[in-house]
């Protein structure tokens, strides 16, 4: 069985969202980050998806850029 495939009509891998899918989300991303070709895996893309519109998500990135802005303007 494929990956993905424990996610197939799946909101999250258990019944609820929990450190799972969290740790998930932050392997795959690294995933993305290294341009691996993850687009084999439709149901992990589907929940990084889900992921990112995630409140704490969405606040993580935006904390991100406002770092990665700050070491761009130091440099």
């Amino acid at each position: 069985m494929e990956g993905s495939d424990k996610l197939a009509d799946r909101e999250w891998f258990f019944d609820h969202f929990t450190a799972v899918d969290a740790h998930f989300f932050w392997c795959f991303r690294r995933g993305t980050q290294f341009n691996l070709d993850l687009s084999p895996f439709k149901n992990c893309i589907a929940h990084f998806e889900r992921m990112k519109e995630r409140p704490s998500v969405r606040k993580l990135f935006a904390y991100e850029q406002k770092v990665q802005t700050t070491f761009a303007q130091a440099a």
